[in-house]
């Protein structure tokens, strides 16, 4: 694993990407502590990122999380014969 500080990550951009992309992660550190991370990612990878960290999903799982914790839940089988939770 490589560490970078920040200028270095500025002026090395390339190299440092061709690093991760060879699957070598990169640690950038600011002031000699640590701060952030390089890694490399799939698309799959992406679309996990950006899905947890959408506030509508986060919404509607706490509002499902409620719902069923109030009993207002049905099973996937009874929903898809149309039978509806209260």
């Amino acid at each position: 694993m490589k560490f970078v500080s920040i200028s270095e990550l500025k002026n090395e951009t390339s190299s440092v990407v061709r690093r991760v992309q060879s699957g070598q992660p990169v640690v950038v550190v600011r002031h000699g502590k640590p701060c952030a991370a390089v890694i490399r990612l799939s698309e799959k990878d992406v679309d996990q990122l950006l899905f947890e960290d959408s506030p509508l999903v986060r919404r509607a799982v706490e509002e499902a999380l409620g719902d069923r914790k109030h009993g207002r839940s049905v099973t996937l089988k009874d929903y898809l014969r149309g039978k509806r939770s209260s």
